[in-house]
């Protein structure tokens, strides 16, 4: 997970830029196993708005490979995941709460939680494929017992 953390000499450039694939990795380190192939690329950029404010953004693309609400085979869902939080720089550190986060100086700072959270908020509820895409037998099953 050490690719995910931005270190305190970074954090103090007034702009940065960096690209990150994110995988399999992130979901297991967040225990979340309802996705069986994870691939995403984000491109992150941060400025400074102020001596002890900065702004960091991400977007980013890829895939999820889950199971198909409708038929229970697999889906790849493509989407957009983007997202910004801003960095305080003081004496009181404070957690990062899905938006800010204040860090004291010398802190690294993870944005795992962050990135995870950006791709989790792009997932539709419903996560199906096209009807002419599901499996057509567990379909035939279905429409039987709604029937």
């Amino acid at each position: 997970m050490k690719r995910y953390i931005i270190d305190a000499q970074t954090l103090q450039q007034p702009n940065f830029e960096f690209d990150l694939e994110v995988g399999m990795e992130l979901f297991e380190a967040m225990e979340n196993t309802e996705f069986s192939d994870v691939s995403y690329k984000f491109h992150v950029a941060a400025s400074r708005l102020s001596s002890n404010k900065l702004e960091i953004g991400i977007e980013g693309e890829g895939s999820v490979v889950t199971q198909c609400d409708r038929c229970l085979d697999d889906v790849t869902l493509e989407a957009e995941a983007t997202g910004s939080i801003i960095v305080y720089f003081g004496y009181e550190a404070k957690p990062f709460d899905g938006e800010e986060v204040t860090l004291q100086p010398g802190d690294e700072l993870s944005i795992a939680q962050f990135v995870y959270d950006s791709i989790m908020l792009d997932m539709p509820i419903v996560r199906k494929h096209e009807p002419e895409d599901c499996n057509p037998d567990m379909l035939a099953r279905i429409s039987g017992v709604t029937e």
